[in-house]
C-alpha cells in the first residue's frame, strides 16, 4: 500500500494584487503580537485596516486575500465563506475594522513544536534563537491532519498550509494568493 504524502506550502501575494495595511503603523507589530496562536476571539478589538488599491501609481487588482503577510492572513467574507470549515477547525477569525470591505484576519490557534531543527536550514541569533528558517522539516507526527498552523520556533511564524487547504482555495477560484511548497513527505 503506498503512504499518503503530506505536504505544507506557504500563501504569498500575487503580483498585482490589493494589500491591506492597518490605518496605524504602531498596529504592524499589534498584528504579530496578537496574531500568535492565542485564542482571542473572546477579547478582541478590531484593528482598524485600510485595503491598498494603488501601488507605485499602478492599479492593484482586487483579492480575496489583501496582502499583509504570511504570519497575518487577510480575507474577504468570499474567502471566509468557502474556507471556514477548514479555517475554524484550525484557527480563528477575527474581524478587522475597515469601512470598504467585510475583512479578517486568521489567527491559527495550532502553533506546534514541529520544525525538525536538525533536519531543516536555519540561522540564528547570537542568543541561539531562531532567526530564520532557509528550508523547513516538520515532524510528521505533530502535523498529521492539521490544515493550517505555525510553528513555536519563531517570534512571528509564517502560517503553513495543507495540500487540501490550496486545493480548496483553487478549486473555488479564490484570487490574490498562491502557495510556495516549502515540505513534502
Amino acid at each position: 500500500m503506498k503512504k499518503k504524502t503530506t505536504t505544507f506550502y506557504l500563501p504569498f501575494s500575487l503580483e498585482g494584487y490589493e494589500l491591506c495595511h492597518p490605518v496605524e503603523p504602531f498596529d504592524f507589530e499589534n498584528l504579530i503580537l496578537q496574531v500568535n496562536g492565542i485564542p482571542r476571539a473572546t477579547a478582541w478589538r478590531p484593528i482598524d485596516a485600510k485595503v491598498i488599491h494603488k501601488d507605485e501609481g499602478r492599479k492593484l487588482s482586487e483579492s480575496d486575500a489583501p496582502w499583509l503577510g504570511s504570519h497575518a492572513l487577510i480575507l474577504r467574507q468570499r474567502a471566509v465563506d468557502v474556507m471556514r470549515g477548514l479555517l475554524d477547525e484550525f484557527g480563528e477569525l477575527l474581524p478587522l475594522s475597515c469601512a470598504e470591505a467585510k475583512l479578517y484576519i486568521y489567527n491559527p490557534t495550532r502553533v506546534l513544536d514541529a520544525l525538525d531543527v536538525d533536519a531543516s536550514s536555519v540561522l540564528r541569533f547570537s542568543d541561539g534563537q531562531l532567526m530564520t528558517v532557509n528550508r523547513y522539516s516538520f515532524k510528521t507526527e505533530v502535523i498529521n491532519g492539521v490544515h493550517a498552523f505555525k510553528i513555536s520556533d519563531l517570534r512571528a511564524s509564517p502560517t503553513f498550509v495543507s495540500e487540501v487547504f490550496v486545493q480548496t482555495w483553487n478549486s473555488a477560484g479564490l484570487r490574490g494568493l498562491d502557495f510556495k511548497k516549502v515540505w513534502s513527505e
